[in-house]
């Protein structure tokens, strides 16, 4: 007949059992957590839907692989005083959907034997748009004469996916001066909500299409389901305009 077991025998079975169970219960809790875990778009994975880590699918960052470099279209700068010019650049987003926040950029400021002048560094958005403008002002060069204009991104943007909206602002009665030197419009907000810190920029063409001159201004507050003017000048005009582009540049 089987011996029968001693008390403490009973009891060193029953903590083999217990622990043994714990165990099982940190393995399975183990597994469940390092394989089997839901995946998101910040968890440091490449998983689910993602074409890279965190990017791609049904994550909202596009990843680097699949998203297209910013095209700088032109940039110019222009006199508007003594010594003083404006920086100004067009940039095609080839993303259709897709914005980047808080990109670094640089103007630089060439004379007429290609030396530097002066850098102007700054930061912007790229928006959901296809044509994107930039525009630094105030730039001093003392006695320098300004030859050639060259805009670079000293970042490699990330883009993300931003939902389609329907634009809040609509700009209208846009009316240019004959000599360049003043153009005004109206700014409508159509939304439910205050907009602030609005940035508006404007662009003068000669008749060939080559910008001659562009200006930027931050509207401060435009209350919801209300309109305001906007203002735009140069002071010594800029000759032979034949049209000017205003551009409402959303935050992202």
């Amino acid at each position: 007949m089987p011996m029968a077991l001693s008390w403490s025998m009973r009891r060193q079975l029953l903590y083999y059992i217990v622990a043994g169970v714990a165990c099982l219960i940190i393995l399975v809790a183990g597994w469940k957590t390092f394989f089997t875990h839901t995946p998101t778009c910040n968890d440091g994975l490449k998983n689910g839907t993602e074409l890279g880590v965190d990017c791609g699918g049904s994550c909202a960052l596009i990843c680097q692989a699949q998203a297209r470099a910013p095209v700088v279209s032109w940039a110019r700068a222009f006199k508007t005083d003594t010594g003083l010019y404006t920086a100004a650049a067009y940039i095609e987003n080839s993303n259709p959907g897709a914005g980047a926040r808080a990109v670094r950029y640089s103007f630089q400021l060439f004379d007429d034997k290609n030396v530097l002048v002066i850098e102007r560094e700054g930061v912007a958005d790229l928006p959901n748009m296809v044509l994107v403008p930039i525009v630094e002002s105030n730039i001093t060069v003392g006695n320098r004469v300004v030859a050639r204009t060259l805009f670079s991104f000293a970042d490699e943007p990330e883009w993300s996916r931003v939902p389609e909206k329907k634009p809040s602002v609509v700009i209208s009665n846009q009316e240019l001066e004959q000599d360049g030197s003043r153009i005004s419009a109206t700014l409508t907000n159509n939304s439910l909500e205050n907009i602030k810190q609005l940035v508006v920029i404007a662009v003068l063409f000669d008749a060939q299409g080559i910008a001659r001159g562009a200006s930027k201004s931050t509207v401060s507050t435009i209350a919801k389901k209300s309109s305001q003017p906007v203002v735009f000048t140069w002071p010594t005009g800029v000759p032979n305009i034949v049209r000017a582009e205003i551009t409402v540049v959303p935050a992202l």
